[in-house]
């Protein structure tokens, strides 16, 4: 039905659609990505970036629940994020076509990953809390419930974006208007 103004939510819409442009159009932001952040320290940057997430995975595999379903998911988008980051670091120094063919997937892959990983974060301090019993529990039990679909949804994306990523750029090369 839409976004009712009485609410509040249609200004959030309205306010969320100029971060796309906010420091440069998204495509800027990917080739971005490839081109300087992710050769940094020769890969380093991103190796420790994606240790983290590594971390994150493994502590919660083994936590049992639902964030053993949270960690099985992120251990898999990891893995995807690992594969395309691994292909671009291999193939993209050489031949910066490759890497720019695949920028915009690959800089969507690490949101998602991104968002999965700190969503992850979030349902280990809430189950944490809980734990202890501490805080609001229905509002804690939430937040494992918004990371679980998360997990559940939107992680499993990752993977289908790593043959985007490592598609290389002959078909856009050959292309012509």
């Amino acid at each position: 039905m839409g976004y009712i103004e009485e609410t509040g939510v249609a200004q959030h819409y309205r306010d969320i659609r100029i971060t796309p442009v906010y420091e440069g159009t998204n495509g800027i932001q990917a080739m971005d990505l490839v081109g300087r952040k992710l050769p940094m320290r020769a890969g380093g940057a991103i190796a420790d970036y994606l240790a983290g997430i590594e971390a994150t995975a493994a502590e919660l595999s083994g936590a049992g629940g639902d964030l053993a379903t949270i960690g099985k998911h992120l251990a898999d988008a990891h893995a995807s994020l690992r594969q395309a980051t691994d292909w671009l670091l291999a193939n993209g120094l050489a031949d910066p076509n490759n890497a720019l063919a695949g920028a915009s997937p690959y800089l969507r892959m690490c949101g998602i990953v991104t968002g999965g990983w700190l969503l992850a974060r979030l349902a280990k301090a809430a189950q944490a809390r809980l734990d202890a019993g501490e805080g609001d529990a229905g509002f804690l039990r939430q937040k494992i419930v918004t990371a679980r679909f998360y997990a559940d949804q939107m992680l499993p994306q990752a993977a289908g974006l790593v043959a985007a990523v490592t598609a290389g750029p002959a078909d856009l090369l050959e292309a012509t208007l």
